[in-house]
Protein backbone atom coordinates (compact mmCIF):
# COMPACT_ATOMS: atom_id res chain seq x y z
CA UNK A 1 0.00 0.00 0.00
CA UNK A 2 2.86 2.36 0.81
CA UNK A 3 5.52 1.20 -1.66
CA UNK A 4 5.85 4.65 -3.20
CA UNK A 5 5.07 6.81 -0.22
CA UNK A 6 7.13 6.07 2.89
CA UNK A 7 6.14 9.50 4.23
CA UNK A 8 2.48 8.48 4.54
CA UNK A 9 3.45 5.22 6.21
CA UNK A 10 5.60 7.06 8.75
CA UNK A 11 2.69 9.35 9.62
CA UNK A 12 0.25 6.48 10.11
CA UNK A 13 2.76 4.46 12.11
CA UNK A 14 3.11 7.31 14.58
CA UNK A 15 -0.56 8.10 15.12
CA UNK A 16 -1.90 7.41 18.61
CA UNK A 17 -4.89 5.65 17.00
CA UNK A 18 -4.74 2.15 15.59
CA UNK A 19 -4.79 1.97 11.79
CA UNK A 20 -5.04 -1.04 9.51
CA UNK A 21 -6.14 -1.70 5.92
CA UNK A 22 -7.90 -4.58 4.21
CA UNK A 23 -8.46 -5.37 0.55
CA UNK A 24 -11.70 -6.51 -1.06
CA UNK A 25 -11.04 -10.07 0.11
CA UNK A 26 -10.68 -8.81 3.70
CA UNK A 27 -6.95 -9.62 3.68
CA UNK A 28 -4.98 -7.28 5.95
CA UNK A 29 -2.50 -5.30 3.85
CA UNK A 30 -1.22 -2.82 6.44
CA UNK A 31 -0.98 -2.88 10.26
CA UNK A 32 0.42 0.24 11.92
CA UNK A 33 2.99 0.30 14.71
CA UNK A 34 0.46 1.67 17.18
CA UNK A 35 -2.06 -1.02 16.20
CA UNK A 36 0.57 -3.47 17.43
CA UNK A 37 0.70 -1.61 20.76
CA UNK A 38 -3.07 -1.38 21.16
CA UNK A 39 -3.89 -4.99 20.23
CA UNK A 40 -0.75 -6.88 21.25
CA UNK A 41 -0.56 -8.48 17.79
CA UNK A 42 2.66 -7.76 15.82
CA UNK A 43 2.30 -6.98 12.10
CA UNK A 44 4.11 -10.18 11.12
CA UNK A 45 1.26 -12.23 12.62
CA UNK A 46 -1.56 -10.44 10.80
CA UNK A 47 -0.47 -8.89 7.50
CA UNK A 48 -1.45 -11.19 4.66
CA UNK A 49 -4.13 -12.92 6.71
CA UNK A 50 -7.90 -12.41 6.80
CA UNK A 51 -9.24 -9.99 9.40
CA UNK A 52 -11.56 -12.85 10.44
CA UNK A 53 -8.64 -15.08 11.48
CA UNK A 54 -9.02 -14.74 15.24
CA UNK A 55 -7.36 -11.34 15.55
CA UNK A 56 -9.10 -8.03 16.37
CA UNK A 57 -12.59 -9.46 15.75
CA UNK A 58 -14.87 -6.53 16.61
CA UNK A 59 -17.98 -7.10 18.70
CA UNK A 60 -20.70 -4.53 19.30
CA UNK A 61 -21.76 -3.03 22.64
CA UNK A 62 -23.93 -6.06 23.37
CA UNK A 63 -21.26 -8.63 22.56
CA UNK A 64 -22.51 -9.57 19.08
CA UNK A 65 -19.84 -10.62 16.57
CA UNK A 66 -19.36 -7.99 13.83
CA UNK A 67 -17.33 -10.31 11.60
CA UNK A 68 -20.43 -12.22 10.50
CA UNK A 69 -21.70 -11.91 6.89
CA UNK A 70 -23.97 -8.92 6.45
CA UNK A 71 -22.78 -7.01 9.53
CA UNK A 72 -19.01 -6.54 8.98
CA UNK A 73 -18.57 -2.73 8.82
CA UNK A 74 -15.54 -2.99 6.51
CA UNK A 75 -17.44 -5.13 4.00
CA UNK A 76 -20.43 -2.79 4.11
CA UNK A 77 -18.21 0.25 3.51
CA UNK A 78 -16.46 -1.49 0.61
CA UNK A 79 -19.88 -2.25 -0.88
CA UNK A 80 -21.54 1.17 -0.55
CA UNK A 81 -18.62 3.58 -0.03
CA UNK A 82 -20.19 5.07 3.11
CA UNK A 83 -17.88 6.14 5.94
CA UNK A 84 -18.93 4.47 9.19
CA UNK A 85 -18.20 5.28 12.83
CA UNK A 86 -19.22 2.69 15.43
CA UNK A 87 -18.66 1.82 19.07
CA UNK A 88 -17.03 -1.60 19.27
CA UNK A 89 -14.84 -3.78 21.44
CA UNK A 90 -11.80 -5.48 19.96
CA UNK A 91 -9.85 -8.53 21.11
CA UNK A 92 -6.47 -7.95 22.71
CA UNK A 93 -3.87 -10.69 22.26
CA UNK A 94 -3.94 -11.29 26.03
CA UNK A 95 -7.57 -12.38 25.70
CA UNK A 96 -9.66 -9.52 27.05
CA UNK A 97 -11.96 -7.16 25.14
CA UNK A 98 -11.10 -3.46 24.86
CA UNK A 99 -13.80 -0.82 24.18
CA UNK A 100 -13.05 1.46 21.23
CA UNK A 101 -14.49 3.79 18.62
CA UNK A 102 -13.79 2.60 15.07
CA UNK A 103 -14.01 4.65 11.88
CA UNK A 104 -14.10 2.79 8.56
CA UNK A 105 -13.33 4.57 5.27
CA UNK A 106 -13.19 3.23 1.70
CA UNK A 107 -9.89 3.14 -0.23
CA UNK A 108 -10.25 4.12 -3.90
CA UNK A 109 -7.91 3.83 -6.88
CA UNK A 110 -7.23 6.58 -9.43
CA UNK A 111 -10.45 5.72 -11.28
CA UNK A 112 -12.51 6.06 -8.11
CA UNK A 113 -13.12 2.34 -7.75
CA UNK A 114 -13.14 0.96 -4.22
CA UNK A 115 -10.18 -1.35 -3.66
CA UNK A 116 -10.35 -1.83 0.09
CA UNK A 117 -10.98 -0.15 3.41
CA UNK A 118 -8.96 1.56 6.12
CA UNK A 119 -10.02 1.16 9.74
CA UNK A 120 -8.99 3.69 12.36
CA UNK A 121 -9.81 2.88 15.98
CA UNK A 122 -9.21 4.54 19.31
CA UNK A 123 -9.12 2.80 22.68
CA UNK A 124 -11.87 4.37 24.80
CA UNK A 125 -11.02 2.65 28.08
CA UNK A 126 -11.19 5.41 30.71
CA UNK A 127 -7.50 4.99 31.55
CA UNK A 128 -7.07 8.01 33.80
CA UNK A 129 -10.28 7.33 35.68
CA UNK A 130 -9.39 3.68 36.11
CA UNK A 131 -5.92 4.55 37.39
CA UNK A 132 -7.39 6.97 39.90
CA UNK A 133 -9.96 4.38 40.99
CA UNK A 134 -7.29 1.68 41.26
CA UNK A 135 -5.06 3.97 43.33
CA UNK A 136 -7.95 4.81 45.64
CA UNK A 137 -8.84 1.15 46.09
CA UNK A 138 -5.19 0.25 46.58
CA UNK A 139 -4.84 2.86 49.29
CA UNK A 140 -7.87 1.40 51.03
CA UNK A 141 -6.73 -2.21 50.48
CA UNK A 142 -10.01 -2.86 48.66
CA UNK A 143 -8.73 -4.12 45.32
CA UNK A 144 -8.07 -7.70 44.33
CA UNK A 145 -4.30 -8.07 43.78
CA UNK A 146 -4.67 -10.56 40.91
CA UNK A 147 -7.44 -9.05 38.79
CA UNK A 148 -7.27 -5.41 39.98
CA UNK A 149 -11.04 -5.12 40.33
CA UNK A 150 -12.73 -4.56 43.69
CA UNK A 151 -12.32 -7.35 46.22
CA UNK A 152 -14.97 -8.98 48.40
CA UNK A 153 -14.58 -6.49 51.23
CA UNK A 154 -15.21 -3.61 48.83
CA UNK A 155 -18.12 -5.47 47.24
CA UNK A 156 -19.79 -6.01 50.60
CA UNK A 157 -19.44 -2.32 51.47
CA UNK A 158 -20.85 -1.22 48.09
CA UNK A 159 -23.72 -3.69 48.43
CA UNK A 160 -24.70 -2.34 51.85
CA UNK A 161 -24.49 1.23 50.55
CA UNK A 162 -26.78 0.43 47.61
CA UNK A 163 -29.30 -1.27 49.91
CA UNK A 164 -29.32 1.81 52.14
CA UNK A 165 -29.96 4.02 49.09
CA UNK A 166 -32.80 1.72 48.03
CA UNK A 167 -34.47 1.92 51.45
CA UNK A 168 -33.99 5.69 51.92
CA UNK A 169 -34.48 7.04 48.41
CA UNK A 170 -36.01 4.18 46.43
CA UNK A 171 -33.02 4.01 44.07
CA UNK A 172 -33.21 0.59 42.34
CA UNK A 173 -30.26 -1.66 41.64
CA UNK A 174 -29.57 -5.25 40.69
CA UNK A 175 -26.77 -7.77 40.99
CA UNK A 176 -25.28 -10.43 38.74
CA UNK A 177 -23.42 -13.32 40.33
CA UNK A 178 -21.02 -14.71 37.73
CA UNK A 179 -19.13 -18.01 37.99
CA UNK A 180 -16.51 -19.13 35.44
CA UNK A 181 -17.53 -22.50 34.00
CA UNK A 182 -15.19 -25.51 34.38
CA UNK A 183 -12.52 -23.40 36.06
CA UNK A 184 -11.12 -26.40 37.97
CA UNK A 185 -10.69 -28.20 34.65
CA UNK A 186 -8.66 -25.24 33.33
CA UNK A 187 -6.40 -25.28 36.39
CA UNK A 188 -5.97 -29.05 36.30
CA UNK A 189 -5.32 -29.16 32.54
CA UNK A 190 -3.16 -26.08 31.96
CA UNK A 191 -1.91 -25.07 35.41
CA UNK A 192 -2.71 -22.29 37.85
CA UNK A 193 -0.86 -19.67 35.81
CA UNK A 194 -3.39 -20.17 32.99
CA UNK A 195 -6.21 -20.15 35.52
CA UNK A 196 -4.93 -16.78 36.75
CA UNK A 197 -4.78 -15.52 33.15
CA UNK A 198 -8.42 -16.57 32.67
CA UNK A 199 -9.50 -14.65 35.78
CA UNK A 200 -7.56 -11.57 34.63
CA UNK A 201 -9.12 -11.75 31.15
CA UNK A 202 -12.64 -12.07 32.57
CA UNK A 203 -12.09 -9.20 35.02
CA UNK A 204 -10.67 -6.89 32.32
CA UNK A 205 -13.47 -7.77 29.91
CA UNK A 206 -16.14 -7.05 32.53
CA UNK A 207 -14.65 -3.82 33.89
CA UNK A 208 -13.87 -2.49 30.42
CA UNK A 209 -17.24 -3.20 28.79
CA UNK A 210 -19.86 -2.36 31.41
CA UNK A 211 -21.15 1.06 32.43
CA UNK A 212 -18.89 3.40 34.41
CA UNK A 213 -21.37 3.25 37.30
CA UNK A 214 -21.35 -0.56 37.46
CA UNK A 215 -19.18 -2.19 40.11
CA UNK A 216 -17.24 -5.37 39.32
CA UNK A 217 -15.90 -7.35 42.30
CA UNK A 218 -13.98 -10.56 42.54
CA UNK A 219 -16.07 -12.32 45.16
CA UNK A 220 -13.72 -15.26 45.60
CA UNK A 221 -12.05 -17.96 43.55
CA UNK A 222 -13.66 -17.89 40.11
CA UNK A 223 -16.73 -15.90 41.20
CA UNK A 224 -17.47 -12.28 40.31
CA UNK A 225 -20.19 -10.01 41.65
CA UNK A 226 -21.48 -7.17 39.46
CA UNK A 227 -23.56 -4.44 41.12
CA UNK A 228 -25.68 -2.47 38.63
CA UNK A 229 -27.33 0.78 39.83
CA UNK A 230 -30.51 2.25 38.32
CA UNK A 231 -31.77 -0.89 36.63
CA UNK A 232 -35.00 -2.84 36.18
CA UNK A 233 -35.51 -6.58 35.66
CA UNK A 234 -35.74 -6.38 31.86
CA UNK A 235 -32.51 -4.39 31.51
CA UNK A 236 -30.82 -6.66 34.04
CA UNK A 237 -31.62 -9.61 31.78
CA UNK A 238 -30.23 -7.80 28.75
CA UNK A 239 -26.97 -6.99 30.52
CA UNK A 240 -26.71 -10.56 31.85
CA UNK A 241 -26.90 -11.86 28.27
CA UNK A 242 -24.33 -9.28 27.20
CA UNK A 243 -21.98 -10.49 29.94
CA UNK A 244 -22.42 -14.08 28.72
CA UNK A 245 -21.47 -13.06 25.18
CA UNK A 246 -18.47 -10.88 26.01
CA UNK A 247 -17.01 -13.43 28.44
CA UNK A 248 -17.49 -16.17 25.85
CA UNK A 249 -15.60 -14.07 23.29
CA UNK A 250 -12.59 -13.65 25.58
CA UNK A 251 -9.65 -15.81 24.49
CA UNK A 252 -6.64 -16.77 26.58
CA UNK A 253 -3.40 -17.88 24.88
CA UNK A 254 -1.78 -21.10 26.14
CA UNK A 255 1.24 -23.14 25.11
CA UNK A 256 4.29 -22.18 23.07
CA UNK A 257 5.57 -22.84 19.58
CA UNK A 258 3.60 -25.43 17.65
CA UNK A 259 1.56 -26.16 20.78
CA UNK A 260 0.35 -22.57 21.01
CA UNK A 261 -3.41 -22.08 20.88
CA UNK A 262 -6.18 -20.20 22.68
CA UNK A 263 -8.90 -21.35 25.03
CA UNK A 264 -12.32 -19.79 25.37
CA UNK A 265 -14.15 -19.09 28.60
CA UNK A 266 -17.83 -19.31 29.47
CA UNK A 267 -19.75 -18.33 32.58
CA UNK A 268 -22.95 -19.04 34.45
CA UNK A 269 -24.89 -16.08 35.81
CA UNK A 270 -27.62 -15.55 38.34
CA UNK A 271 -29.25 -12.13 38.43
CA UNK A 272 -31.84 -10.42 40.59
CA UNK A 273 -33.16 -6.96 41.40
CA UNK A 274 -32.85 -5.85 45.03
CA UNK A 275 -35.97 -5.60 47.21
CA UNK A 276 -36.72 -3.16 50.02
CA UNK A 277 -36.56 -5.93 52.65
CA UNK A 278 -33.35 -7.49 51.31
CA UNK A 279 -30.19 -7.91 53.34
CA UNK A 280 -26.83 -8.46 51.61
CA UNK A 281 -27.14 -12.13 52.56
CA UNK A 282 -30.66 -12.61 51.17
CA UNK A 283 -29.84 -10.77 47.95
CA UNK A 284 -26.69 -12.78 47.29
CA UNK A 285 -28.34 -16.06 48.27
CA UNK A 286 -31.05 -15.46 45.66
CA UNK A 287 -28.51 -14.59 42.96
CA UNK A 288 -26.30 -17.55 43.90
CA UNK A 289 -29.22 -20.01 43.72
CA UNK A 290 -30.20 -18.69 40.29
CA UNK A 291 -26.61 -19.01 39.10
CA UNK A 292 -26.42 -22.66 40.17
CA UNK A 293 -29.77 -23.30 38.52
CA UNK A 294 -28.25 -22.15 35.22
CA UNK A 295 -25.07 -24.15 35.78
CA UNK A 296 -27.01 -27.35 36.43
CA UNK A 297 -29.03 -26.72 33.25
CA UNK A 298 -25.88 -26.84 31.13
CA UNK A 299 -23.77 -23.79 32.04
CA UNK A 300 -23.02 -20.76 29.81
CA UNK A 301 -26.42 -19.30 30.56
CA UNK A 302 -28.04 -16.61 32.69
CA UNK A 303 -31.04 -17.10 34.96
CA UNK A 304 -32.85 -13.98 36.13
Amino acid sequence: MFKDDQFQKDILDNLFDGVYCVNLDRIITYWSANTEQLTGFPAREVVGRSCQDNRVMYVDNWGHNLCEPGVCPAVLTMQDGIIREINVSYHHKDGHLVPAVARILPIRDEQGQITGAVEVFQDTTPVVKEREKAKELEDLALNDPLTHVSNRTCGQARLEAKLNELRRYGWPFGVLFCDVDKFKHVNDTYGHHVGDAVLKAVAKTLSGNLRASDIVCRWGGDEFLIILPSIDLETLGQIANKVLRIVEKSRVPVGVGTEKHTITVTSSIGGTVARQDDTPESLLKRADELMYKGKKAGANRAVI
